[in-house]
């Protein structure tokens, strides 16, 4: 084992390390870029929702401000939803419902009842008759 004096250590210890030049800023936001158009849609209705209640807002109380600008965004986020009436909607639907889970805009309370429905949909339409044969 090799020896090492106290000086090398401390220096090292202390020394921080270079942060990359081309590091993007940190964002609050999640990058959707990738997403599936419904769930783009959804975190826009949103995001339109809360900066149309922030531009409005009284300055003197930012917190209740942005409090309340979040009640609007998530209103307009399940309102963007799609509807249970086809597969890709009900993929959607389910896709949506995650994401809103996840960003805070579905109240941990509902998320169970939107799931269920999605399932419930789900299963109502694999069942459906298909459509006979003409003779």
């Amino acid at each position: 084992m090799t020896e090492t004096s106290t000086s090398e250590l401390s220096l090292t210890e202390t020394t921080p390390s270079p942060e990359p030049a081309s590091a993007p800023a940190p964002t609050l936001e999640p990058d959707l870029t990738h997403a599936r158009p419904a769930v783009r849609k959804c975190g826009a209705a949103y995001r339109r929702a809360f900066n149309a209640y922030m531009e409005t807002a009284d300055e003197k109380d930012p917190h209740w401000a942005k409090s309340h600008a979040a009640d609007k965004g998530k209103l307009a986020f399940r309102e963007a939803m799609p509807v249970l009436s086809s597969f890709e909607g009900i993929r959607d639907f389910i896709a949506c419902t995650a994401h809103g889970i996840l960003m805070g805009a579905i109240p941990q309370e509902q998320s169970g009842h939107l799931l269920y429905a999605a399932q419930v949909a789900l299963a109502t339409l694999q069942r459906e008759p298909k459509p006979r044969k003409p003779a």
